[in-house]
């Protein structure tokens, strides 16, 4: 079923908010969240949010600036230490976590430890 069909007949008593997200598979508080969403925006506030790109995004070039560090520069560093010195030698944020995220997949780390 779809959400707004279950949200008006949950508006008109014949269903709780509880059975209405029990139907939907979500729980009682995702339901109300929805429900507030659309309420303010219409079918439009249901679109699904994790598509839209980070606001904390570091910018391309910067990424890209990054990127060349490591590769000619920082190869061998571990994850941590590159970091370190992106913020010390290269006016770079060295905390920025979409940075962090290119140059784990960049230097084929992987999770568990070492090298791949």
């Amino acid at each position: 079923m779809r959400f707004t069909d279950l949200l008006g007949r949950s508006e008109r008593s014949e269903l709780s908010q509880m059975e209405a997200a029990e139907i939907l598979g979500i729980s009682e508080r995702t339901f109300r969240r929805w429900r507030d969403r659309h309420r303010e925006a219409g079918e439009a506030g249901l679109a699904d949010r994790r598509l839209t790109p980070s606001l904390r995004r570091a910018p391309a070039a910067e990424i890209e600036r990054m990127l060349g560090l490591y590769r000619d520069i920082y190869r061998g560093f571990t994850v941590k230490h590159f970091h370190e010195h992106l913020g010390k030698r290269h006016n770079l944020p060295g905390d920025n976590y979409p940075e962090r995220s290119a140059s784990i997949r960049m230097s084929g780390w992987r999770a568990g430890g070492g090298r791949a």
